[in-house]
């Protein structure tokens, strides 16, 4: 098993689907809106806030490894932000429709089976750094470690599995994200995203558009619909096999 698979696993402890987060700023091409007053055309837009960012003294080294940072900050918060809005519906979910425990692993292994067909040949991309990034950025949006998500979804034992995993990877998914310490230039990078400047930040590094996160198809609408159908169908087949049983 592929290092990136560990990683994605240790990401998908429990998941639906959700479209992805959308940046705020208006995108390129969007017309102005404008009003006409007497014979005059006014154009009229909501210009985003001008930031001021210090100036950062790095040597060579030290920009590359920026760079670098940049890059697999692209790829991974993206899927970060899937996962953490997947967990949160998938705990609404629970919680609005009253589910045991029983209704909520037959729900789960419904849905990583779809994920894992799904988003596994797209993860294999990732590369351990960024996968390990993820993980980090997951506990920021969620405000749980992969350790507790994985705990709270399938157990200690798997847990403390993943954990081991983890270790061997140089990693440790019990940490918490720490944005004013170690984790400090990951939330720059958050801020960035989130105020509309991330995507400049890319093109004037890389002289191309950040790339864009590929969601399959079946992933477009809330994914509980998915598995509420995929389970429906299974108990109709239950049934029908049943039936025919009796009348044998």
């Amino acid at each position: 098993m592929k290092s990136a698979r560990l990683i994605f696993l240790l990401a998908l402890a429990a998941l639906a689907a959700f479209p992805i987060h959308a940046q705020t700023q208006k995108p390129k091409g969007t017309l102005m809106e404008y009003v006409i007053i007497g014979t005059d055309t006014v154009y009229v837009d909501v210009l985003p806030p001008a930031r001021v960012h210090p100036r950062e003294y790095m040597n060579r080294a030290e920009w590359i490894q920026y760079y670098q940072r940049v890059h697999n900050f692209s790829k991974a918060y993206p899927y970060a932000l899937f996962v953490a809005k997947t967990i949160r519906e998938t705990d609404s979910i629970f919680i609005a429709r009253g589910y045991t425990k029983r209704e909520q692993d037959r729900y789960l292994d419904e849905m990583k089976d779809e994920l894992l067909k799904s988003f596994d040949p797209i993860l294999r991309q990732l590369t351990l750094k960024q996968g390990m990034m993820m993980i980090r950025l997951i506990d920021r949006e969620v405000g749980k470690t992969p350790y507790e998500i994985i705990q709270q979804y399938l157990g200690n034992v798997n847990a403390g599995f993943w954990q081991g995993v983890a270790k061997v990877l140089k990693g440790d998914i019990k940490r918490e994200y720490d944005p004013k310490g170690e984790d400090q230039d990951l939330e720059k990078l958050v801020r960035y995203w989130h105020d509309g400047e991330f995507d400049d930040l890319y093109e004037f590094i890389f002289g191309k558009p950040r790339p864009v996160m590929k969601i399959p198809e079946r992933f477009q609408k809330p994914f509980y619909l998915t598995v509420d159908t995929k389970i429906s169908r299974k108990d109709a087949r239950k049934a029908a096999k049943e039936e025919k049983k009796k009348k044998k």
